[in-house]
Formats: C-alpha cells, sequence, structure tokens
C-alpha cells in the first residue's frame, strides 16, 4: 500500500505537469491574443491611410476641377480679346487674363505637391496592406495550429486534475494543505528525493538519525534546511548498490 509520501511524490509528478501544460496554454493564449491585437492595429493603421489617401485625393480632384475651369476661362477671355476694339475694354480683358494666369500657375504648383503627397500615400498604403495581409496570414495558420495546441492541453489538463483528484483522497487533510503551500512557496518542488542523505532540493546533508527515518518512509519528514518533504526511493538505493 502506498504510504503517504509515495501520494505525495505522485501527485506532485502530476502537479509539475499541470503547472507547465497551464502555463503553456496561458503562453498560446497570449500569442493568439498578440496576433489578434496586431491585425487590429493595423488594421486601424491601414483604414487611417486609406483615409489619408481620400484626403489628399479629393484635394487633387478639386484642383483639378478648378485647373480646368480657369483653363476654360482663359481660351474663352483670349477669344475675347480679339474682337475687343475699344483701348480701355482691351486693358480690362488683359487684365482678367493676367489674373487667371496667375491663379492657374497657383493652382498648378499647389496640384504637383498634392500629387507627391498622393504617391506618398498610395505608397505608405501598399506596404500597411502588405504588412497586414502578412499578418492576416499568420492568423489564419498559427493562431489555429495555436488554438489546436490549447485544446490538446487543456483536455490533458482535465484528464491528469481527475487522477490527482484520486490520489488526494487517500491523503491527509492536513498534510495535503501542507504539501499545496510548500509547493506553492518553493517554485512547485514540495516533494524531493534525499540520496545518500542529502537533500536534493537544497543540496544540504541531514543529520544521520534523520536519514535513517526517512528511509523508513512511515512519516513525512521536512529538510531541516529548506523545509521540503523529503522522499527515499528504495528502488533508486538498491539500483546503485
Amino acid at each position: 500500500m502506498a504510504t503517504q509520501i509515495d501520494l505525495l511524490a505522485n501527485v506532485q509528478i502530476i502537479d509539475q505537469s499541470i503547472r507547465a501544460k497551464t502555463l503553456a496554454v496561458e503562453e498560446a493564449q497570449g500569442r493568439v491574443a498578440a496576433l489578434e491585437e496586431a491585425v487590429q492595429t493595423q488594421s486601424a493603421a491601414a483604414a487611417a491611410a486609406r483615409g489619408e489617401l481620400a484626403g489628399v485625393s479629393a484635394r487633387q480632384q478639386e484642383l483639378e476641377t478648378r485647373l480646368s475651369a480657369n483653363e476654360t476661362k482663359l481660351k474663352d477671355r483670349r477669344m475675347r480679346l480679339a474682337r475687343i476694339r475699344s483701348d480701355k475694354d482691351l486693358g480690362v480683358a488683359r487684365r482678367e487674363v493676367d489674373l487667371l494666369k496667375e491663379e492657374t500657375g497657383t493652382i498648378e504648383t499647389e496640384l504637383i505637391g498634392v500629387l507627391e503627397q498622393v504617391d506618398a500615400a498610395s505608397a505608405k498604403l501598399r506596404g500597411i496592406d502588405e504588412e497586414l495581409a502578412r499578418l492576416r496570414a499568420a492568423m489564419e495558420t498559427e493562431a489555429a495550429e495555436l488554438r489546436e495546441t490549447v485544446a490538446r492541453l487543456s483536455g490533458e489538463i482535465e484528464r491528469e486534475r481527475s487522477v490527482r483528484g484520486a490520489l488526494v483522497e487517500g491523503l491527509d487533510g492536513n498534510l495535503r494543505r501542507k504539501y499545496e503551500m510548500i509547493f506553492s512557496r518553493r517554485g512547485g518542488v514540495a516533494v524531493v528525493e534525499i540520496r545518500e542523505g542529502t537533500c536534493q532540493g537544497c543540496r544540504m546533508r541531514v543529520p544521520p538519525q534523520l536519514f535513517n527515518e526517512i528511509q523508513r518512509n512511515e512519516q513525512v519528514i521536512l529538510c531541516p534546511s529548506c523545509q521540503r518533504m523529503l522522499y527515499w526511493r528504495a528502488d533508486r538505493a538498491e539500483a546503485s548498490e
């Protein structure tokens, strides 16, 4: 029949496995969340870039419309110049033409700048869209694999918890609570082997009389140094002889 320390050693094996798998699940879920956040962030950047491109494109269209209208007006004014006979009216018409030319030049200068902005915004959007496509592809592959891993590990954790539940039924309540406290405080190692009189948790030697008591496995004895539960494996001792 398994002793209390035997049960505790077996419970710890399961607890360490559950702990490692739980951490792996959390890491996988964190990675999935990071991928989703990256896609959302990139999508927002793409939306902003499209808005920027739409803005400069609208300005381009507005300037092109104004430029076309001015060119039409200039053509009309030049045709009228040929029909004017009065010097006074001719002066006024020429002044209108000059003003239209000046305005047209201003529009052309601004339009050149806006066209450069359109090219830059288009290039920026292409880069963002390419990165967004890459991130979405990663979501479809890596995230799917991670979710499968989470599902598999979660199933294994549930099965191990069931086995653990059966084991702890044979443990003394106070002893179980002491084990869980040490397990939590000692980084998941509450039960350690003692070999040749040395605690494998802290590498400190125990008094010979205490070592003899531990080898009987009749009671749970704590290491005087690290306060972990000491476990002696007779099969390991026999194998080393």
